[in-house]
């Protein structure tokens, strides 16, 4: 169909606009919420107790990232569903850049300072224990 905007009657008459749809909140559990809490004091209240405050603070900073990471669907394999699906590669850029400023501010820091190098440690049974553990919240996390 050709349009004439000089003309009006060629041009067709619009739709009427759709009010907008309502926007579905999910249900929070909080039986869900009260637990997860819980653990989080347990764990760091027993990280306290025994290793001192630094570790508490950090198993609680980590807790709180990786929150903060799959509500925002940060996850290492969502990136690359994104990009093989509809062919955004905004997740796998940002992955990207979050490397690279790792990479930037780490390196100094390991070759300044060499007793901030890694944990070594041998093989043993809570590797592997931990191993499942991570698998299964990959699972679980949709990553």
């Amino acid at each position: 169909m050709v349009v004439d905007i000089m003309n009006p009657g060629t041009i067709p008459p619009t739709q009427p606009i759709q009010p907008a749809t309502t926007l579905i909140v999910p249900r929070l559990q909080l039986w869900v919420i009260g637990l997860a809490l819980l653990l989080l004091a347990v764990g760091a209240g027993r990280l306290l107790d025994g290793y001192g405050w630094r570790h508490a603070a950090l198993f609680l900073v980590g807790a709180s990232l990786g929150i903060v990471l799959y509500q925002a669907r940060f996850g290492f394999t969502s990136a690359f569903h994104a990009l093989m699906r509809t062919g955004n590669g905004q997740g796998l850029r940002a992955q990207m850049l979050m490397l690279a400023l790792a990479t930037l501010f780490f390196a100094p820091i390991l070759a300044f300072y060499p007793a901030s190098g890694g944990a070594v440690a041998p093989l043993s049974l809570s590797v592997l224990v931990g191993a499942f553990i991570f698998a299964m919240g990959m699972q679980l996390g949709g990553g």
